[in-house]
């Protein structure tokens, strides 16, 4: 018999519905012990624990798509600018879920959250896309080289 988790490069949903179920059970233990820090019920900490879900609800997908990209023989050129761009996107759904979280948990002040947050987007996008985008040039060229019979460039 085998596991459903097994079989989760065949399908995008068994991919999601493990991966995100997985997510969300680690997610919880640092809300558990923020509720306990802040003595706050979990109604109040349900928006910031949801914010903080979306960005892989955002990439786990993503990944899926770009691995069997990869099996289907894409451009490692392509795959990167994926990963690159996929990156960039968590990146921004990261400092968005860190931002509202500060605001929801009143530790940041509203207006001050505005300004950061734009500071912010401006300058994770461009780190992310191009540190993702050299790192996963690199590797699935290595992959490639390997397959073909060569040994892996360093």
């Amino acid at each position: 018999m085998r596991l459903s988790i097994s079989r989760s490069r065949e399908s995008i949903w068994i991919w999601l519905f493990w991966g995100i179920g997985i997510y969300l059970a680690l997610e919880l233990g640092p809300f558990l012990i923020a509720a306990r820090v802040f003595n706050m019920a979990a109604g109040e900490l349900a928006g910031p624990y949801l914010a903080f879900a979306v960005p892989w609800v955002i990439l786990a997908p993503l990944i899926w798509w770009l691995r069997k990209g990869e099996e289907q023989g894409s451009s490692p050129r392509r795959l990167a600018r994926g990963w690159g761009f996929g990156m960039a996107l968590f990146g921004v759904a990261v400092v968005v879920a860190v931002f509202y979280s500060g605001v929801a948990l009143r530790l940041v002040d509203r207006t001050d959250a505005v300004g950061g947050l734009i500071a912010a987007v401006l300058l994770s996008v461009p780190i992310f896309y191009f540190s993702m985008h050299h790192m996963a040039l690199k590797r699935i060229s290595s992959r490639a080289a390997e397959k073909l019979g060569g040994c892996s460039p360093k």
